[in-house]
């Protein structure tokens, strides 16, 4: 019979693999499997929880970060969370999902703990990406296969099992980045790593049209530039592929399927770029679409800000959970509770309390990946190193995104986030562990210390 630890690492990898290939279809699966069901995530969340010893998980997590910032957002946002659900029922615990999913942040800390976990998690992530970006080849037959699919029952309505894509995108990006960073050899394959991130992020590009992936891009790259330059080089080479992608299509006349429109060209790049701040609206078509949707978002977020201003106490404490923070239908006329954009969504539920606690949390993560990724450096821990750039350039990817989207309050980015952040906290433990035994073995005999990569247990 397998241990619990190995069942636990088992399912963490197996949802964080259908979080990352079938998105917001997979944050549907429940139990019971329709109405008001608890999702996998939920569940495994609760059982991970109770069968960890969690006042010494979180001894050693303070081992590793500074905690109070972390202590301080769970239990305002836990106990809000708690408090609203009295008087808003289901929606109060739905609005808290990017709370509930920062427990992953524990998670991913003590799974990470098992011998020769980090090894196999270096070896698991490059298949699912590859598993994800075949599957998101489909993205231009999006209604053909999801007419096809098998269906799933929904909080609120039915979704198609195959055929969301709604994080495939920075998936894509991110297996480009991949490609770029991971040690190279003299296969046929790792030859091709620049011409398949070239490809990656044309299609990514061309095909779904997301204004946010040049920023994501501008991320990636600034992030080559401080930690690996050589890749960066890379990064600049497949230029030359995207813009020969584009003058294929043009030059062809090929009408292929895209998110805004199956008209690609060269005026539609600079027009799409224009978007992001609002300008085309006067271009027509699906250009004015997506730069009216910046008006419609500031519309919001300045509704919000009156809301917020209103009084002392709400500025300080927030609006709460289980109320929409906007008054706008979608297509199926549901109503969008999220603001599309996560940073604005955490202020607005929790005030600037839970804000400060939120941002703090942020910098504590991002300052001890830091602290993990020199010391797989000074170790020369290759592995270690490319696992970390990828857990960073993941962390990049979701909060830039969470500009402009709810990202963060959507379990298949907030999962995977803070889990690989646990992962992370986890290497930093490893390493003060190891650097606290070397100075007592120093102490007692000097001669004994040496280096080498940090035991994860």
């Amino acid at each position: 019979m397998k241990s619990l630890t190995e069942i636990k690492r088992r399912v963490l990898l197996a949802l964080l693999a259908g979080y990352l290939v079938f998105d917001y279809a997979f944050m549907q699966v429940r139990i019971p499997p329709s109405g008001m069901g608890i999702p996998l995530g939920e569940i495994f969340l609760i059982f991970a929880l109770v069968t960890t010893d969690l006042p010494l998980a979180l001894i050693r997590m303070s081992a590793a970060a500074y905690l109070l910032p972390f202590l301080v957002w769970w239990a305002y946002g836990l106990g809000r969370a708690v408090t609203d659900s009295f008087h808003h029922g289901f929606w109060a615990l739905r609005d808290a999902n990017q709370l509930i999913e920062s427990l992953y942040l524990i998670v991913g800390f003590c799974v990470a703990g098992q011998p020769g976990f980090i090894e196999r998690l270096g070896r698991w992530l490059p298949l699912v990406l590859a598993i994800a970006c075949v599957y998101g080849l489909g993205f231009p037959f999006q209604d053909q296969i999801q007419a096809m699919s098998p269906k799933l029952f929904g909080a609120v309505r039915v979704v198609p099992l195959f055929g969301n894509y709604l994080i495939t995108g920075a998936v894509m990006l991110w297996t480009a980045f991949y490609c770029l960073i991971a040690p190279t050899d003299n296969s046929i394959l790792s030859r091709l790593r620049v011409p398949i991130a070239g490809l990656l992020i044309a299609f990514v590009v061309l095909i779904f049209q997301a204004r946010t992936t040049y920023l994501q891009l501008l991320g990636l790259g600034t992030l080559l530039l401080v930690f690996r330059r050589s890749a960066l080089v890379r990064l600049i080479s497949t230029i030359p592929i995207v813009i020969l992608a584009l003058a294929l299509i043009v030059a062809l006349g090929l009408h292929i399927t895209g998110r805004l429109t199956d008209k690609i060209t060269f005026s539609f790049l600079f027009e799409h770029v224009e978007a992001i701040f609002g300008i085309g609206v006067n271009h027509g078509g699906a250009i004015a679409g997506a730069a009216e949707g910046v008006g419609l978002r500031l519309g919001w977020w300045k509704h919000i800000y009156a809301q917020l201003t209103g009084d002392a106490g709400t500025l300080l404490t927030g609006l709460g959970y289980g109320i929409p923070l906007t008054n706008f239908r979608d297509n199926f006329n549901d109503i969008v509770r999220e603001p599309h954009n996560s940073y604005i969504s955490v202020v607005a539920r929790l005030g600037i309390l839970g804000f400060i606690a939120w941002a703090w949390m942020q910098i504590e993560l991002f300052r001890n990946w830091l602290c993990a990724y020199r010391a797989c450096h000074r170790a020369r821990w290759a592995d270690g190193e490319t696992l970390l750039l990828m857990i960073v350039a993941f962390g990049v990817l979701v909060l830039i995104d969470a500009f402009g989207e709810d990202s963060l309050e959507k379990p298949f980015y907030a999962i995977p986030f803070y889990c690989l952040f646990g992962v992370a906290l986890r290497m930093v433990y490893a390493v003060r562990a190891k650097q606290a035994r070397q100075v007592m073995v120093a102490r007692r005999v000097p001669h004994l210390v040496h280096k080498g990569r940090p035991s994860l247990s």
